[in-house]
């Protein structure tokens, strides 16, 4: 059975649109929810470190100590942008990784990973310390949504590097990118990776595929368990179903959004085109019988840009 959340009878729906009060009372939860992702993995440390032995391309044995902390970055001065992460997480080594799962595409997201990894970097480093002491910083964005449409791959590691020889200019600073989009296209050796199947894990749309894809895996297993078993408080079940409509919200937006500049740059290019044959002599009555236009309407065009 699909994890689903609940909505109690006195949860009122009332201030939704209809088509959307059905999906108020019962909607299906996924890792792909940023609530539900960081609420499993703080609960899963094991999950986790097999998360993060697939992204760091390191034995999940190995990543011990795990720390969570506060997900507010520190602001030095009070008119800095805040900012709030996923999940920020000390461990070996001293690493501060920042994974954020991100539902829907984000104009500028190269530069708002940049901004969040930048303050990672920043409070790593207390003052009066000196900045060899600063921490390793790694941001890894899990992202619903294709990044980089010329890019094939869906994983990629970015960091600061000389553009002539390829030279890394510092290893302080990385940004990893899981691009869930691109996964049911990924190449024969891609799928050999460890990150391919907790991409797949994430992109589950049922408990059933989840359970299958964990197969022969204790740490995608105890993450399998923990999303099946854990209880959502009142809170947390909230946010996450508010979480949810927010999205569907937000693509309904951008879709109209989409169409309705499509309309206009339609409409702005028949325009163009009318004015255009107006000037080489055309009658309007001809332009309009054959562009199925109205006289009226030519001749407002005609007016307008004079």
């Amino acid at each position: 059975m699909e994890k689903k959340v609940k909505l109690n009878p006195e949860e009122r729906t009332d201030d939704y649109p209809a088509g959307q009060q059905d999906a108020l009372r019962e909607i299906r939860l996924t890792l792909k929810n940023d609530v539900v992702f960081r609420s499993v993995f703080r609960r899963s440390k094991k999950g986790l470190q097999g998360l993060l032995g697939a992204l760091l391309n390191i034995p999940p044995e190995s990543i011990r100590d795990i720390e969570f902390l506060d997900t507010h970055l520190d602001l030095e001065y009070p008119e800095d942008k805040e900012g709030i992460l996923d999940l920020r997480i000390i461990c070996q080594n001293r690493r501060h990784i920042n994974i954020e799962m991100q539902m829907y595409h984000v104009n500028y997201w190269e530069d708002r990973s940049l901004f969040y990894n930048s303050k990672l970097f920043i409070s790593s480093v207390r003052k009066g310390e000196d900045y060899r002491n600063a921490k390793i910083c790694i941001h890894i964005g899990i992202l619903d949504f294709t990044l980089f449409p010329d890019q094939r791959e869906f994983y990629s590691i970015h960091k600061i590097a000389n553009i002539k020889t390829g030279r890394i200019y510092s290893d302080k600073l990385a940004f990893h990118v899981v691009e869930l989009s691109k996964v049911k296209q990924a190449s024969e050796k891609e799928k050999t990776t460890d990150v391919y199947r907790w991409a797949r894990l994430i992109s589950a749309g049922s408990i059933q595929e989840m359970k299958m894809l964990a197969k022969g895996d204790e740490y995608m297993k105890e993450t399998v368990d923990v999303f099946e078993d854990f209880s959502l408080e009142d809170e947390e079940r909230y946010r996450a179903f508010r979480r949810e409509m927010a999205i569907m919200d937000r693509k309904s937006e951008m879709n109209d959004a989409f169409k309705d500049g499509v309309e206009k740059g339609m409409e702005q290019g028949k325009q163009e085109l009318v004015l255009n044959m107006l000037k080489s002599g055309i009658s309007i009555e001809k332009i309009a019988s054959m562009a199925n236009l109205s006289v009226d309407l030519i001749r407002e065009w005609e007016k307008a840009a004079v």
